[in-house]
């Protein structure tokens, strides 16, 4: 997917992700409390699981040419992979 890209394009790409990332992992961090990973850990749990989401995509056949698709599974991805290791913590952690 990214092969295409110009390496102006990809860094630009790179740290828009970074910047979105810090500031969900910042508001998600607010709303899950004790339960979150802290600011850091939520802002690299939720890029990795963009990531993993975008290569699902991929590997599925989805056409990555299309931007709703493009979004749609970054963000079920992010968000699915910061609901599963929060669900294991809380069930792990549990006393």
């Amino acid at each position: 997917m990214f092969v295409y890209l110009s390496p102006e394009m990809t860094y630009g790409l790179l740290i828009t992700c970074v910047v979105i990332c810090f500031f969900v992992g910042h508001a998600m961090d607010g709303v899950m409390g004790p339960v979150g990973f802290g600011v850091f850990g939520n802002m690299i749990i939720l890029g990795t699981g963009m990531a993993l989401g975008l290569f699902l995509a991929e590997l599925a056949g989805m056409p990555l040419n299309r931007m709703e698709v493009i979004i749609g599974s970054s963000m079920v991805g992010a968000f699915g992979s910061l609901m599963v290791l929060a669900l294991f913590k809380h069930l792990f952690l549990r006393t």
